[in-house]
């Protein structure tokens, strides 16, 4: 079956045109016999007469949407139906409009996760090298303070800078 939104919008005019006219012409034949011929199953009819409320609806849902490519407002197509303009959208162009996209499901409850492992040990982080001409850093580069015969820098004691003198946004003793 064809998803109704990847239609011919002529191909569509068409089936609607063919449908209402068939089913109007056996109502009318019912209404009104041919002369010389017996009148049709009103019973048929009365379904014919059924079946062309259907199809008027689907007739108008068309016309309105093609309104609507064509830039009517809602205002417009409402007053043609002796409507407001939100009437008309909730007719013609709201949720019950065309094809209806069924509800998602509602998702299976999870299973517990298992434990986590504990992390394995990591190796110690080895010491900074001793590079020539580098003058020596305050501590380790990610934090902590090294022990090698210094003391941590308190409050008030100057940190040398890159080069070994003290850093000018740091106060002096």
């Amino acid at each position: 079956m064809s998803d109704p939104q990847h239609r011919d919008p002529a191909d569509e005019r068409a089936v609607l045109a063919k449908l209402l006219s068939t089913n109007a012409e056996f109502v009318a034949e019912v209404l009104r016999p041919p002369e010389g011929k017996s009148a049709p199953s009103v019973m048929a009819a009365l379904r014919a007469a059924r079946s062309l409320d259907g199809v008027v609806d689907d007739v108008l849902r068309s016309l309105v949407r093609q309104a609507r490519e064509e830039g009517r407002t809602w205002a417009e197509i409402g007053e043609i139906f002796g409507t407001s303009r939100q009437a008309a959208f909730q007719r013609f162009g709201g949720a019950g409009a065309g094809f209806q996209i069924p509800p998602v499901p509602p998702m299976p409850e999870m299973p517990p996760l298992p434990p986590l492992p504990d992390p394995p040990e990591w190796p110690k982080m080895p010491g900074m090298p001793k590079i020539p001409g580098m003058p020596q850093m305050p501590g380790r580069p990610f934090g902590g303070h090294e022990h090698h015969g210094h003391h941590p820098h308190g409050p008030g004691h100057q940190h040398p800078g890159p080069h070994g003198h003290p850093r000018e946004d740091e106060p002096g003793e």
